[in-house]
């Protein structure tokens, strides 16, 4: 309301609203005027609040629709009052005890020769009124919208919620047979080759334990290394620097086992691939207890959990996708958090998938996934950057819908869950996911608040 109308107000209420035989008071509850009651007065509200209904009908049901909210300095009456047919389009009820002050039709302009005549006076009320009204429904319109889909998604998540839970009773059995098996096997396994072969037992408990970890740009600077350390071919050197991660590690295995690298390292794969399947079958059976995500969001959580643990596992689950890209790691100690570490490597193994999906779609030249960590005062983040073709300025609110996908692919690629599923994980530890993206890099950064079970930042 500009200064000059606001004067105009403050005048009108001082004309024509200063008369004490002209009060009303109205207890909490009382109606002021019904829906389609004549009315003949306009009133100023001095104390108290008033509340506007408007009585809808649908399907034989009638409900009353909260339509304006006054308090005190505002106008009530002002439709039906100067509409002409002086018809209440409202029920106008008292909702704290109220004093108004009023004017009826028989009044008479104050001072026209100096502000013209009744209705000119009161034009600039009855503008900003309507423009009022006219504010009030577009809010209500888009609220209504917002609430439908609101709904909307909730009927579908409910939905989803039942589906995701009869598959994870399905397939519960299943990963419990995998996980027991792959147990027995790596038991039976680490016995034998411990009673008959001895050293490569070692080896072989060596990839059991520890797995692959390494990345590929780390992988191809360390077999550098190890070929200038120890004057070996690019294949020993290779197998050696997925053996032992650093160089004192290698020094350490001994003249015999380096001459032999071809035979340990098989042992050491198979240790690695009882890694990679029994920590698979974990994570899979994590991840059907918790896709509840879906719909509740009720998940088992603690306190010291590793942020990066949760990377290196998500990158060693993937590592047959990262083969087809580059990947750089760029991680600070990071603090750990109260939370659930499947949750978090399902957070960074979308992310990965969708990066190295996007580059393999749109054949990127040279294609790499870069992960950096950073922590702040109050929290951490953690970015997946890819330089891929971006996504569009139209897609971008629309790819963390839970059936949005751009995939053609298939049923692996077409299910369009996977960005739903980190929005819904990150938003229920407090946090945010930020997606930045233009043509040659696109960057989703996720953000972690730091300390207790939540927090802000």
């Amino acid at each position: 309301m500009t200064s000059d109308i606001h004067a105009k107000m403050e005048r009108l209420k001082r004309a024509y609203f200063d008369d004490d035989d002209r009060r009303l008071r109205l207890a909490e509850g009382e109606m002021l005027v019904d829906q389609g009651e004549r009315n003949e007065r306009l009133y100023l509200l001095l104390e108290g609040r008033v509340i506007g209904y408007r009585e809808h009908e649908q399907d034989g049901q009638k409900d009353l629709i909260e339509v304006f909210r006054s308090g005190p300095g505002a106008f009530v009456g002002m439709h039906s009052f100067f509409s002409g047919d002086y018809i209440s389009s409202t029920r106008i009820v008292v909702e704290n005890d109220a004093e108004l002050a009023y004017i009826d039709r028989g009044v008479t302009a104050v001072e026209p020769e100096k502000y013209g005549s009744f209705v000119e006076q009161f034009m600039p009320l009855m503008v900003s009124e309507l423009a009022a009204r006219t504010l009030r429904a577009t809010r209500r319109a888009a609220e209504k919208e917002e609430a439908q889909a609101n709904l909307y998604r909730a009927e579908k998540m409910s939905t989803l919620g039942q589906l995701a839970a009869g598959l994870a009773h399905e397939m519960n059995n299943a990963i419990g047979v995998i996980s027991r098996k792959t147990e027995y096997m790596s038991n039976f396994l680490d016995e034998l080759l411990q009673t008959h072969l001895p050293v490569e037992a070692r080896f072989y408990r060596k990839g059991r334990q520890s797995g692959e970890h390494g990345v590929s740009a780390e992988m191809r600077k360390r077999v550098r290394d190890y070929q200038r350390a120890f004057d070996i071919s690019r294949l020993a050197a290779k197998q050696l620097a997925r053996i032992a991660p650093t160089i004192d590690d290698a020094k350490s295995l001994g003249p015999g086992v380096l001459s032999q690298l071809d035979n340990m390292a098989r042992y050491w794969e198979l240790g690695r691939d009882i890694h990679d399947m029994e920590f698979a079958a974990y994570h899979a059976a994590n991840i059907v207890k918790s896709v509840k995500v879906l719909g509740r969001g009720d998940f088992e959580r603690g306190p010291e959990t590793d942020i990066e643990e949760s990377i290196v596992e998500a990158i060693a689950l993937v590592k047959s996708d990262l083969r087809a890209v580059n990947v750089e790691l760029d991680l600070q100690p990071l603090p750990t958090v109260f939370g659930n570490i499947t949750e978090l490597v399902q957070v960074w193994v979308n992310l990965l998938k969708n990066a190295v999906d996007a580059m393999v779609i749109a054949k990127t030249n040279n294609p790499t996934v870069t992960v950096k960590s950073k922590v702040y005062k109050y929290h951490l983040e953690v970015s997946v950057t890819d330089n891929g073709p971006g996504v569009p300025e139209e897609l971008k609110e629309k790819i963390f819908q839970p059936d949005f996908t751009t995939k053609k692919s298939g049923l692996s690629f077409g299910l369009g869950l996977g960005l739903a599923i980190v929005q819904r994980l990150v938003e229920s530890y407090q946090g945010e996911v930020v997606l930045r993206s233009r043509p040659g890099k696109t960057t989703f950064k996720v953000k972690l608040p730091i300390g207790g079970t939540h927090g802000n930042y």
